[in-house]
């Protein structure tokens, strides 16, 4: 189970937040995911079904249904990743990132899409590994970015949004 503490610009509220997945088959798996608001007592949670289709094209493509606790509703969602290594060794790439979602009660549907560079500097220090993105959301026409090390992780956009998350 992945669990972190996370802080952001939105919130401005520790949360407690638990994620794991579970294989259903080779194809098939189940995710679920919740968070616990640490001020108020809030709690809420998110369960996908997901299928995984054409690994040896793209990165990653999946198509599923999830059900959000809050704002308690039921969707339709397909995702897809392709990563495009820039050197041999694949530390440098381009990750193009898109997805769909929709709400069959609202008939409203979400797209969303990024491209993002990424570096990974293994060994920054001794026992740190450090990975820079730098990215644009399509669908927000807003730039961000992202510092990971180890365990800590800082996003920010240009528009003063701003998260720390702490993988415990």
């Amino acid at each position: 189970m992945e669990t972190s503490l996370r802080y952001g610009a939105e919130e401005k509220q520790l949360l407690l937040h638990a994620k794991e997945n579970f294989l259903l088959d080779k194809s098939f798996y189940l995710q679920i995911h919740g968070k616990l608001n640490t001020h108020t007592g809030a709690a809420s949670g998110v369960a996908q079904v997901k299928k995984k289709f054409f690994p040896e094209v793209l990165t990653s493509l999946d198509v599923g249904a999830k059900f959000d606790s809050k704002p308690y509703e039921f969707t339709y969602d397909v995702q897809g990743k392709k990563t495009i290594p820039l050197t041999d060794n694949g530390l440098l790439s381009i990750d193009l990132k898109a997805g769909y979602n929709f709400n069959p009660g609202t008939k409203v549907g979400k797209s969303r899409g990024v491209v993002e560079l990424s570096y990974k500097i293994f060994n920054f220090t001794e026992d740190q590994d450090l990975k820079i993105k730098a990215g644009y959301n399509v669908v927000k026409q807003k730039p961000y970015f992202q510092i990971r090390e180890n365990n800590w992780t800082l996003n920010a956009d240009m528009a003063g949004g701003w998260s720390v998350i702490y993988d415990l």
